[in-house]
């Protein structure tokens, strides 16, 4: 009898730690995401990033910064998921700091249930990822004028594998 009970709590927590890792829709509504460049168009498993906050206005005026550092100084796709469904995917490339845009229709997709998340562009699936895990990190930023101020940015990251 107490290793039924025993066996029920543990698979009752298993469970409500899994529905804590979700990802529902509403969470990617209106969000900016940004993710490696290269990894993003052809990686297997791939980390979007979100800054969930910024603490002060000078850590918002240093974001490419604080994403840069974040990506180890590489190129950058972000992505901005509108409540819409559109989607807006620019791509920053360090070395000649310029931005592209793909011109044309991008769409998004998720399915909460199954955790996956497809990216359409022009009306064909482009992209499709199931969520696998997500966890919180930050970093530290530190004012060019003063090391002694700093401010902690709070990052989202979701580790994504690639479908198709």
């Amino acid at each position: 009898m107490k290793n039924t009970i025993l066996l029920i709590t543990i698979f009752t927590i298993c469970i409500f730690e899994l529905n804590a890792q979700s990802i529902k829709k509403s969470d990617l509504k209106k969000t900016k995401w940004f993710a490696n460049n290269e990894n993003f168009y052809k990686s297997d498993t791939i980390s979007l990033i979100q800054i969930l906050k910024f603490n002060s206005e000078n850590v918002k005026t240093n974001e490419t910064y604080l994403k840069l550092q974040q990506n180890n100084n590489e190129n950058i796709t972000e992505l901005n998921f509108k409540s819409s469904g559109n989607l807006t995917v620019e791509d920053l490339h360090v070395k000649d700091w310029t931005v592209s845009k793909i011109v044309g229709k991008w769409k998004w997709k998720f399915d909460s249930k199954n955790q996956i998340l497809n990216l359409y562009f022009n009306r064909k699936l482009r992209h499709s990822f199931r969520i696998d895990s997500q966890k919180k990190d930050s970093l530290i930023c530190k004012s060019e004028n003063n090391n002694k101020n700093e401010s902690i940015v709070n990052l989202l990251i979701l580790k994504l594998i690639r479908i198709n």
